[in-house]
């Protein structure tokens, strides 16, 4: 089932959804990666089953069963909740739960035994042997990585080891057993950094336009008024929104003196 189909309101955000049909059951399955501390989850989950069985409702699917699972990667992101009930009187109105998986406390061996390759970047984020030391968690879990025989997926994986590991080792440990020309191979990685490239030709692009309105007002100011105050030049550089700045520069025409356009800058602050 595509998440994207589910008519969620626009708060909600549904990562995955996998309609299961084994042969004696049938059910959505909603997985929910979490990469931060929200005391909402309880409330952001239940909402997920409401739009999902609006959805199946609509599509006279009924109201199937739904398995939900909230995935932790790190204890500080754990709120350490995961239902939620409601009474009126003595009758129970509500009562709802999900699955919290905690990788710290998953076992690596089933793992790497049943080699299960979706889940080897987060081998080091499982279960730390006392004896271990983040070196070797970061050097087996490579090794095991490296196992893989589809060259592409390997790298593919490396680089998602990269992002997780960094979360909890330092950042030299994890360039010292995770190099750039290790990740070559990665279609991921590859993608990962064309998003980055025209992210920041977007920004460049931004900035050179804030940049240039900026220089057209205060060169504006400067020839219908022989002088622009220092304040006045400090404000308009602090400015960061474009359309602000578009506005000013239309502005500049009406005014009848600095004072007029510097009460102007005042209102703008304050909006």
């Amino acid at each position: 089932m595509d998440a994207e189909k589910v008519p969620a309101k626009k708060e909600s955000r549904l990562d995955k959804l996998i309609l299961i049909e084994a042969p004696n059951e049938r059910y959505i399955l909603n997985i929910e990666p979490q990469g931060y501390l929200d005391y909402t989850m309880p409330a952001r989950m239940l909402r997920y089953r409401s739009d999902i069985w609006e959805y199946t409702i609509q599509k006279h699917m009924g109201t199937p069963s739904i398995k939900q699972a909230v995935i932790y990667f790190f204890k500080e992101h754990d709120n350490k909740r995961y239902d939620l009930s409601d009474r009126w009187g003595l009758e129970e109105t509500l009562k709802f739960s999900y699955r919290s998986i905690k990788v710290w406390k998953m076992k690596k061996c089933p793992v790497i035994e049943k080699k299960l390759v979706g889940l080897y970047p987060i081998l080091p984020l499982m279960e730390k042997n006392e004896d271990e030391t983040d070196e070797n968690i970061l050097k087996d879990t490579i090794s095991v990585i490296k196992t893989v025989d589809n060259e592409s997926l390997q790298a593919d994986l490396l680089a998602v080891t990269s992002i997780l590991a960094s979360e909890r080792f330092t950042s030299d440990l994890v360039k010292k057993y995770i190099r750039r020309e290790m990740l070559m191979d990665s279609p991921l990685f590859h993608e990962w950094v064309e998003e980055e490239r025209k992210e920041a030709a977007k920004e460049a692009t931004e900035k050179a336009q804030k940049d240039t309105t900026k220089k057209n007002i205060l060169d504006l100011l400067l020839e219908k008024f022989d002088f622009v105050p220092k304040d006045i030049r400090e404000d308009v550089q602090s400015m960061d929104d474009i359309e602000v700045l578009d506005g000013l520069v239309k502005k500049i025409i009406k005014v009848d003196t600095i004072d007029d356009f510097k009460n102007l800058l005042r209102k703008v602050k304050n909006m």
